[in-house]
């Protein structure tokens, strides 16, 4: 943490909705942030635009271009982000995909390339990236480390049936609770957003579908509606700061009641 109490922060997975969000807010709160994202094209919903390095009170420095899900590739974020910031008080992996458009579906439907590309998109790269930036963490004295979940990682229903996907997420949560338990001594908090249905360009398809729209109150009955990436990135950004300080291993719930059902 910097002498004035901004975090230096890595985001992965920043042109993305909740990345982006995420991106958005810590810059708000006035933290020094890099984020790094596989697709130099135009950002996701929230997103927020390439700009040029600058000094290391510039804000945001978006690094374009860094695939973390290729071997390699979080060591590389990883080193930038330490270089860029002078060290890491925080990481976000908020990469992820849908694999619908390959085949996932329900177990006895779902693809070969799906289960395969889903997995490795969505856990392989948290691995990846914990196993390159947590250290990292640790070098700075202490840290946080946030992971984007999904409901369908604790929880079934049968208009979302993506094996690849919900396996894929429990699969996150698992590796989530295994390192905070691994760096709980360390002074590095490992935790985890269990979001709900989240209006991103991912959820589209889900939320373009009147049979899941009709079902909204029921899903997510707080509010019946889809949660926003800013209201994800709010709890991610907590989870960041010292006002969390004694939580880890923790699966935040940001899914408007889903899993009271």
């Amino acid at each position: 943490m910097t002498a004035g109490g901004r975090l230096r922060v890595l985001v992965a997975g920043a042109r993305g909705g909740i990345g982006g969000a995420c991106l958005e807010l810590l810059e708000r709160e006035g933290h020094q942030v890099v984020g790094v994202d596989r697709d130099p094209g135009p950002p996701g919903a929230g997103g927020a635009p390439a700009r040029d390095p600058g000094p290391p009170e510039a804000g945001v420095r978006a690094v374009d271009g860094v695939d973390i899900t290729v071997p390699g590739g979080a060591e590389r974020a990883v080193g930038l982000a330490e270089a860029r910031l002078g060290g890491l008080d925080g990481i976000v992996h908020a990469v992820g995909m849908s694999g619908r458009s390959l085949g996932d579906g329900p177990v006895t439907g779902c693809t070969d390339a799906a289960w395969a590309e889903v997995l490795r998109v969505n856990l392989e790269s948290a691995f990846r990236l914990m196993r390159a930036g947590l250290p990292a963490l640790e070098r700075a004295g202490g840290g946080s480390f946030v992971t984007i979940g999904s409901v369908l990682g604790q929880s079934a229903d049968h208009d979302f049936m993506t094996a690849a996907y919900a396996t894929s997420k429990g699969g996150l949560a698992n590796l989530t609770r295994t390192a905070a338990m691994e760096l709980a001594g360390k002074g590095v908090r490992v935790n985890l957003v269990a979001a709900g249905l989240v209006e991103t360009p991912m959820a589209s398809r889900a939320l373009a579908d009147e049979r899941i729209a009709g079902r909204l109150a029921e899903l997510q009955p707080l509010a019946a509606r889809a949660v926003t990436a800013a209201e994800v990135a709010a709890a991610v950004a907590w989870l960041l700061s010292p006002a969390s300080g004694q939580t880890t291993g923790a699966s935040l719930p940001v899914d408007g009641g889903w899993l009271l059902r």
